[in-house]
């Protein structure tokens, strides 16, 4: 599910690895390493995908309302200039991340680079994910689902100030 979940799917998988980790305490290990490379394997399909629909995407521009070419190559000057920071970003917090895989890809995102921004990004949020289902238990799995959106969003802005710092 993580891998779709990366591609097309929908619905987010942190309840889904909540609960397996509920369920199964003793694969914590397993199931967070499993949930991040099945993601990151997805991001890279996706990102696959938006290279090889990268030039027509170009051509269906003219034809989407509200849409234009310019607004095209500023998604392009951000992934050039940004692109493991948005990346991470979209890997991290409840951006849909297959949106971000599918740009990154269409924009020439180096590889390697989605790669890195990706597995740093899923890594972290699916971590947070399972440490908290594994210490705080049914508790985790009601929290996670009731504030995803607001608990990835401030991490992702810490995360974001702190990277800033740094660099």
């Amino acid at each position: 599910m993580s891998f779709a979940e990366s591609i097309f799917f929908p619905i987010p998988v942190d309840p889904l690895l909540a609960a397996c980790i509920i369920a199964k305490p003793r694969k914590i290990v397993f199931l967070t390493f499993f949930t991040i490379l099945a993601s990151v394997f997805g991001g890279i399909f996706g990102w696959i995908l938006g290279l090889s629909v990268g030039v027509g995407i170009n051509n269906l521009v003219d034809f989407l309302p509200g849409v234009s070419g310019n607004d095209l190559k500023q998604v392009r000057n951000g992934f050039a200039n940004w692109g493991l920071m948005l990346t991470f970003i979209g890997a991290f917090t409840p951006l849909p991340y297959k949106l971000i895989a599918i740009s990154a890809g269409a924009s020439g995102v180096p590889l390697i680079i989605f790669v890195l921004g990706s597995i740093f990004g899923r890594g972290i949020r699916f971590l947070i994910v399972a440490f908290l289902s594994y210490y705080l238990g049914e508790k985790a799995i009601n929290f996670i689902k009731n504030n995803l959106a607001l608990t990835t969003l401030v991490l992702g802005v810490i995360i974001l100030i702190l990277w800033l710092l740094i660099i």
